[in-house]
């Protein structure tokens, strides 16, 4: 079974739902989510994306036990895959809300923070770069788009630095997420913020997708330190 899919609504949006239990990242999640990137790009009457997650998580993070089953080569090509995707998320053509059904944690807080937008569940939830607590170093293309994308330092202090589990409430307040919704509204919430983004005249995609690009500015991946 797929692990990501992807659903087109009527009203414009591309839902793409992580579907595999603690959604961890590994090679398959990676390929995976370019196709239906890939898809979502070549499907005209998309105006806005939605990622979300089922059950209990959004990401737990990285596929560790997948990880140590395979060679170093295999992982690095991971890795590189997985930094590929987080800086084409950031620079999606379309507007991206990340619906935080459940638990972002480490790289699956990286999915999230690389969405344009963030709906965080208030009911049930955290949302941590909890790296520090099992001694992984983060590497350049990670601290960048932290840097890039999360402004203020009493948010990296908390979240990052000491990996506090930060609930939805407190998120909003950092700057880290957007909205703190009930269960119920969060799809709700997703579409409505994406909309206002695009406002009532809508904004052409290529020139979006430059100025994403102008404004948060990739690191060379080839050269990035392979630890994480």
């Amino acid at each position: 079974m797929a692990v990501v899919r992807v659903e087109y609504t009527e009203d414009g949006f591309a839902i793409i739902t992580m579907q595999n239990g603690e959604n961890r990242l590994n090679q398959i999640y990676v390929n995976e989510m370019t196709q239906i990137l890939d898809d979502i790009e070549r499907n005209k009457d998309v105006k806005a994306v939605i990622t979300t997650g089922e059950g209990k998580f959004f990401s737990n993070g990285l596929d560790l036990e997948w990880m140590k089953s395979n060679t170093e080569d295999v992982v690095n090509a991971f890795r590189y895959g997985l930094h590929a995707l987080q800086w084409r998320l950031v620079h999606f053509p379309l507007p991206t809300v990340a619906l935080l059904n459940g638990h972002a944690f480490a790289g699956g807080a990286f999915i999230a923070i690389a969405h344009d937008y963030r709906v965080m569940n208030s009911k049930r939830g955290w949302i941590s770069w909890n790296e520090i607590l099992v001694n992984l170093q983060l590497n350049q293309a990670s601290l960048e788009l932290l840097r890039q994308k999360i402004s203020r330092m009493d948010a990296l202090r908390e979240a990052v630095l000491f990996a506090k589990r930060i609930t939805a409430t407190r998120a909003v307040e950092l700057g880290i997420v957007d909205a703190a919704v009930e269960p119920q509204n969060l799809l709700k919430e997703a579409k409505r913020i994406a909309l206002q983004a695009l406002g009532p005249n809508g904004i052409d995609s290529s020139m979006l997708q430059t100025m994403k690009k102008d404004l948060f500015q990739q690191p060379n991946i080839d050269k990035v330190n392979a630890k994480l």
